[in-house]
């Protein structure tokens, strides 16, 4: 399965909760490639996600390689 690649303009939503791993989730690493974010990370937004009647959303970054089509955010 290909990811959506975004059109210029357009802002990349994050992966729901359940398909990223526990770095991805605690902030440590990109919502969307999976890399070490050391600097320069941006929110990309909330992750949403369910189970049962638990909401499991949880903010995720980007790194700056994937920032310039994440969701606009404070810079961490």
């Amino acid at each position: 399965m290909t990811a959506h690649q975004p059109q210029p303009g357009e802002t990349r939503q994050p992966p729901p909760v359940t398909a990223l791993t526990y770095a991805q989730k605690a902030g440590w690493a990109c919502c969307f490639c999976g890399k070490d974010i050391w600097t320069g990370a941006v929110s990309a937004g909330i992750a949403r996600g369910r189970s049962g009647a638990h909401v499991l959303d949880v903010e995720v970054f980007a790194c700056p390689d994937c920032q310039k089509t994440a969701t606009p955010g404070d810079q961490r």
